[in-house]
């Protein structure tokens, strides 16, 4: 620090000096002001990914450890000729039947649990690479605001530096400026953060907006399926209600990342879509078990209309 008195002319001389390199800085802080706390942001949001995707990965792993003991369960019953032999010689055939029908239930189920957390897996990476992706111009533009932001520091370093008579306000002026810049940094994380929970939850709409639309593809094939549509309905409608699954289960982890970015996210309603069982339907497909499914269906549609709020 210099010890002498700077005079007024001296002071604005160096002013003058320095006055293209300060404006080329100023310019540059003002273009890159937002990139610390969107990279903040963006940080918080990759670290809040990869632990949703560490946790998905461990539940793939048990559904698939899952499914392969429902599997060799549901054959040992499908493909035992001799215990089937065994069961109708003593009489138990009904026994035995109920007991393959429900193992091949529960191996279907975690078929269908497993289907839908590798879709959400999937949904979950393509998240974090997409965010990965864009954390990279945002560091670039931090690390030019930093440099800018110690150049000018230097700068008004070797210009300030020292008691300055004509300008004695200057040292509580830079501690205004520096408090007026936190602020604002932390303005912007949190404004960053209300903006990707809205877009969270736009996508959340999109994907109900798909489960309502397979809702409605599976009442169609319900429809045929009571005038005598056969198998071949039961398969697409079991088919759109899986798809109309997958789109809720989406839906419901998008609104679950936007309740982390800003406290002003509530619970909703839960959905309930029942898909039925597609082997029990074939076993004891009539008109009657067709039209109480149907009415299932309706149900289903109803609880995704809560969710979305198109039905009071």
């Amino acid at each position: 620090m210099a010890t002498g008195m700077m005079s007024t002319a001296d002071l604005e001389s160096k002013i003058r000096q320095a006055a293209v390199k300060n404006r080329e800085l100023l310019s540059t802080l003002s273009s890159t002001n937002h990139a610390v706390p969107d990279l903040a942001q963006q940080r918080r949001l990759i670290a809040d990914l990869e632990h949703q995707l560490a946790a998905s990965d461990k539940h793939v792993k048990e559904l698939d450890t899952r499914r392969r003991k429902e599997l060799k369960d549901h054959e040992k019953y499908r493909d035992s000729v001799m215990r089937r032999f065994v069961h109708k010689a003593v009489g138990k055939r009904d026994k035995f039947d109920e007991k393959a029908a429900r193992e091949e239930r529960e191996y279907f189920d975690v078929l269908q649990e497993e289907h839908r957390e590798k879709e959400i897996n999937k949904n979950l990476r393509t998240q974090l690479d997409e965010a990965t992706r864009a954390r990279q111009p945002l560091e670039e533009a931090a690390r030019t605001h930093e440099e800018a932001q110690r150049e000018l520091d230097s700068l008004y370093e070797a210009i300030f530096a020292g008691p300055t008579t004509g300008y004695p306000e200057e040292d509580a002026r830079e501690q205004e400026a520096s408090r007026a810049m936190r602020a604002y940094q932390d303005t912007r994380s949190k404004a960053e953060a209300e903006q990707h929970a809205i877009k969270l939850l736009m996508d959340a709409m999109k994907r109900m907006g798909d489960a309502l639309r397979n809702i409605d593809d599976a009442l169609s094939h319900s429809r045929m399926d009571m005038f005598g549509g056969g198998t071949m309905s039961d398969m697409m409608e079991r088919s759109a209600l899986q798809r109309a699954e997958s789109a809720t289960q989406e839906a419901k982890m998008l609104v679950m990342q936007a309740q982390r970015m800003t406290p002003y996210i509530g619970d909703l309603p839960p959905v309930n879509i029942n898909h039925g069982n597609l082997m029990g339907d074939v076993l004891f497909d009539n008109i009657f078990t067709d039209m109480a499914f149907h009415d299932e269906i309706k149900k289903s549609r109803m609880s995704v209309e809560r969710w979305t709020g198109t039905r009071g």
